[in-house]
């Protein structure tokens, strides 16, 4: 089982839409608010993360089966946290963002994969300071997250409903 991930592109979008909208589902079965009532991921930012270069779709048995933004900060809510601070105070980093895998796919390991791709890219694209959010109570994504060598740094604050988040930041030589 071949899997990679590389850059997404206009010909994604529907898949892509695809894997998020059942995040999406899975988050209200989960009785988390994250990313309900309009405020996850639209048509409209995945297409501006692919027209950025930002959006990255990982491949399994040759389908997308995950998809997760390379974000160049800086962006308000990582300039204003509680609780916490960020390590190093790098003048430029990047972050990760709608972090998703499809549903068929669950439970293998991909997220896993997928996080430590984005990494690798990260490096690559001369970034030493990556970071991550999410909700305070999306207890399996805060795994991933610490699992792929992530440490807490503090609280951070989206301008939606329930827009509190657990923020993270991994440091790379």
């Amino acid at each position: 089982m071949p899997v990679y991930t590389r850059k997404a592109t206009i010909h994604d979008l529907e898949a892509i839409m695809s894997i998020l909208n059942d995040g999406i589902a899975y988050l209200k079965e989960q009785g988390l608010p994250q990313w309900q009532n309009g405020d996850g991921p639209t048509p409209e930012l995945i297409k501006q993360d692919i027209e950025k270069g930002y959006a990255h779709v990982l491949i399994s048995d040759n389908k997308i089966a995950g998809y997760g933004a390379l974000v160049p900060g800086p962006e308000a809510p990582y300039e204003n946290m509680t609780g916490g601070s960020w390590k190093g105070q790098e003048d430029s980093y990047i972050v990760i963002h709608r972090i998703a895998v499809d549903l068929h796919v669950r439970g293998k390991g991909l997220s896993k994969i997928l996080l430590h791709d984005l990494i690798v890219l990260s490096r690559h694209m001369e970034y030493k300071d990556v970071r991550i959010d999410t909700y305070p109570k999306n207890e399996i994504m805060q795994k991933v997250i610490v699992n792929a060598g992530f440490h807490y740094s503090g609280m951070i604050y989206f301008p939606v409903e329930h827009g509190e988040r657990k923020a993270y930041q991994l440091l790379l030589d």
